[in-house]
């Protein structure tokens, strides 16, 4: 085989390992594209489920001190002061 020949396989290889190259980097830019966007999708849930528990425990403060209150009303009353 001819210089020519061997030059232009040699051509075509370095164009497929190219071709190669770009088609893994792409696969590997969305597939860290996908874990970067699950693991916002993970913490913005965390952050969801903290805000329910937050603002449970918020609702409850409130029931205590109407409780607490009430209580002292009640007491208030037992003494005569009221």
């Amino acid at each position: 085989m001819d210089s020519n020949g061997n030059e232009h396989r040699e051509a075509v290889r370095e164009v497929i390992e190219t071709e190669v190259k770009n088609l893994i980097n792409e696969e590997m830019r969305k597939a860290a594209q996908d874990l970067a966007d699950e693991q916002k999708k993970a913490i913005r849930q965390i952050v969801e489920e903290q805000k329910i528990a937050i603002n449970a425990v918020v609702e409850e403060e409130k029931k205590a001190i109407w409780t607490r209150l009430e209580e002292l009303r009640k007491s208030i009353v037992k003494i005569g002061l009221g």
